[in-house]
């Protein structure tokens, strides 16, 4: 099992109140993940199907905004956060791709520069 904080990342300039920058909601790139076909030219077959919707009926039982998958379904959604194309260059996507990559049975603790769970 593992376990990943739906986080929700901002960009925060103090004394700048025209700096507005959308924020990163992990809920939001998983489910895209999920919904997204691993071949965009050919599409999803239904094995694939099955696999995207055992990661969304997760995200929708996800209590605590933290996500639970079993280890295949996380193997899965590692796969198709890999090939996932990303709107352009931010740090907050890189650290929502290695929460994913790294995850464990403890989410990530969002606090900690290293990101590691406390044990």
């Amino acid at each position: 099992m593992k376990r990943i904080a739906l986080l929700v990342l901002t960009v925060d300039r103090p004394g700048d109140p025209q700096f507005n920058i959308p924020r990163v909601e992990y809920r939001l790139l998983v489910e895209a993940a999920a919904r997204m076909p691993l071949d965009p030219q050919k599409g999803a077959d239904i094995a694939e199907m099955r696999k995207g919707i055992r990661i969304l009926d997760a995200l929708d039982q996800a209590r605590d905004d933290v996500l639970a998958l079993e280890d295949a379904d996380w193997e899965f959604l590692k796969t198709k956060v890999d090939k996932m194309p990303w709107a352009g260059t931010d740090r907050r996507f890189v650290r929502f791709y290695d929460d994913i990559m790294q995850a464990t049975e403890a989410p990530r603790e969002p606090a900690r520069a290293d990101g590691i769970a406390a044990t």
